[in-house]
């Protein structure tokens, strides 16, 4: 048993060295063109047992009309190194690549092969690479929204009018509902935020930074107000061991430990007059 372990280990070790690499090597790639950014980094075809690896590079904004390459580069190329292991890189546009996907997907079948994204700015993607590479920006049940405190939540008055100050800005907070009453007047759930494009579990560490979690500890009421107009009075965090939460989360936390907040919906009659 103990030299199995051990053999998982070195494979492990080997991967995740063999993906500092790679990144490494996207990371350079980000600025390659400077008027067509890097949007997405796939790793295909994995196998960390191999000398050659193989990347899929896509540029958005680029007038590219063919998947060019392989380039074949070693992976060790920042120390002048032109031995293994090696990446070989098929670079094309976005434009390109969903036009493929669109008319000849069996051509495009290597790329799914074993596919890991190393990278990806979701604002240069289309949908349908999106959807094609599964790639997830945030958990199921998403609910995203904004924070209020009491006392911006009695100057703007009307739902209406708090919608109209809030609905024009990016949310920042997202909800994923784990339990909620009968008659939908409570409810609690886990706390996401967005971080570097994907929706991840707020930490126990990371609450403490953010204003609502400040305003409830020193006893000031606080809301929040979610797409759509829902709007609910935080009553108290907890930090809740849940390992059942993992399959709900697009990243797991490594003790199991998330926050979990307890609301109420408020009634039209406790809502801010105008």
């Amino acid at each position: 048993m103990g030299d199995v372990a051990q053999l998982n280990l070195e494979e492990q070790g080997r991967e995740a060295r063999l993906r500092a690499l790679l990144e490494d090597m996207v990371e350079y790639h980000k600025g390659v063109y400077p008027h067509g950014p890097l949007a997405l980094a796939v790793w295909f075809a994995k196998s960390p047992r191999e000398i050659e690896h193989c990347l899929l590079e896509l540029f958005s904004g680029i007038p590219v009309d063919r998947i060019a390459g392989p380039t074949r580069i070693s992976l060790n190329w920042k120390a002048g190194s032109k031995e293994s292991p090696f990446v070989l890189i098929d670079a094309t546009s976005v434009a390109h690549f969903t036009q493929q996907l669109e008319i000849d997907r069996q051509a495009l079948a290597k790329y799914f092969d074993r596919p890991e994204v190393l990278y990806f700015d979701k604002e240069l993607l289309t949908g349908q690479i999106i959807q094609a590479f599964t790639i997830l920006t945030e958990p199921a049940g998403l609910i995203k929204g904004w924070y209020i405190s009491s006392e911006e939540f009695k100057r703007l008055g009307t739902l209406p009018a708090l919608l109209a100050a809030y609905g024009q800005s990016r949310p920042y907070i997202g909800l994923v509902k784990t339990d909620e009453a009968k008659d939908f007047e409570f409810c609690r759930g886990f706390l996401n935020a967005e971080i570097g494009q994907r929706w991840l579990p707020i930490s126990q560490g990371g609450l403490t930074n953010y204003s609502f979690f400040i305003d409830i500890r020193s006893d000031r009421p606080g809301y929040f107000l979610f797409e759509g107009g829902s709007l609910y009075q935080i009553l108290k965090f907890e930090i809740k061991t849940a390992p059942e939460y993992a399959t709900r989360v697009l990243e797991r936390s490594r003790d199991d430990r998330y926050v979990e907040v307890y609301l109420r919906a408020v009634p039209a009659r406790e809502q801010p007059a105008a």
